[in-house]
């Protein structure tokens, strides 16, 4: 009744919970779970509740300013409902109706005043991390699926052989720049480069690491030649020019494998076992330009075409058809331009 000394209360329309009021600074109602302390008697000092409070190790200043000091609001943390966690609730109730207020209500299952709350699941937080149902906040399958394969594995031991010389760095650049995946799993034979761009790179799985590691800088030089539209077109090239281009093509690649390795420092290379593929050869040719007191750069040049040689005298052959390369590209180019004629019926 308005008479009463009770504050009226609105009713939620049909099927809504009641919105907590703030009495004194301090909210209540079932929802809230604060305690919402009486009128004021007279004879009382303000701030006080009717629930005598038990003694506790706080300093008197801090409790007197915790007496006067209003209810915090409540905050919603990020992940959670729209109600302050318990822990605060109970905090709040502590500081505005007393200790035995707190304990009566955890003993009873009930608020300060008596009431019986109804059974409420409990909430789970909303984003990934630990939980009442997963304490140490693992996810088993996300961790089975983040473990590393043998050649992702294998792939992180190459790029921390590569990052030791320039050349080496410069190679993993392309691959990255151009977003081109490696296979280590390939089962041959030997190891391409496959276009079109941005290609796909194929490494033999027997090699080791380091071997995979300069095969992947020569491969890298084919792929950045073909992403750069600067591999020689087939179709439109003579087959000399052609056959020229892609000798040359396969020249830079192997000696920038060797760079990758002659490149590092000097306790970088003790610690490499392997070599790369004709590395002696290039350097037995620089050594006797060097000897023959030629410049730096024309000592270069002599070691580059030492190895440009060894892919038209016999010293190397593709691995798919076991010809020197010439030839192989010749023939590539024939198939192309001089297909041959069909049979007559």
């Amino acid at each position: 009744m308005l008479g009463s000394k009770e504050r009226p209360r609105s009713r939620a329309p049909h099927g809504e919970r009641a919105k907590p009021e703030r009495v004194h600074g301090v909210a209540h109602g079932l929802d809230a779970l604060w305690y919402n302390p009486r009128p004021k008697r007279s004879g009382e000092r303000s701030g006080m509740s009717h629930a005598r409070t038990t003694v506790s190790n706080t300093p008197s200043s801090e409790v007197s300013a915790s007496r006067r000091s209003p209810a915090p609001e409540r905050v919603a943390a990020e992940g959670f409902e729209a109600e302050a966690p318990a822990f605060s609730r109970l905090a709040a109730l502590q500081r505005t109706a007393g200790n035995q207020a707190v304990q009566r209500m955890l003993r009873g299952g009930g608020t300060a005043t008596g009431h019986r709350l109804p059974a409420v699941a409990p909430r789970l937080q909303r984003h990934d991390g630990p939980t009442v149902l997963s304490p140490e906040g693992e996810d088993k399958g996300k961790a089975k699926a983040a473990e590393k394969t043998p050649e992702a594995k294998k792939m992180e031991d190459i790029r921390a052989v590569l990052d030791k010389s320039p050349v080496g760095k410069a190679a993993l650049a392309i691959l990255d720049k151009y977003k081109v995946p490696v296979d280590l799993a390939y089962p041959g034979p030997g190891s391409v480069y496959q276009p079109p761009a941005p290609g796909k790179i194929k490494i033999l799985a027997t090699k080791t690491v380091e071997q995979a590691a300069f095969t992947l800088v020569h491969e890298a030089n084919h792929a950045e030649a073909s992403n750069q539209s600067k591999t020689a077109d087939i179709n439109k090239l003579g087959r000399a020019e052609y056959v020229k281009s892609m000798l040359d093509e396969e020249t830079t690649s192997t000696v920038n494998a060797i760079l990758s390795k002659t490149g590092m420092s000097a306790d970088d290379q003790k610690g490499v076992k392997s070599a790369p593929l004709l590395q002696a050869r290039y350097e037995k040719a620089k050594k006797a330009a060097l000897d023959a007191k030629k410049s730096a750069e024309e000592a270069e040049k002599a070691a580059w075409q030492s190895i440009r040689d060894a892919f038209t005298d016999g010293t190397l052959v593709t691995s798919n058809t076991k010809e020197a390369y010439d030839v192989y590209y010749g023939k590539a180019w024939d198939k192309v331009h001089k297909p041959p004629a069909k049979e007559e019926l």
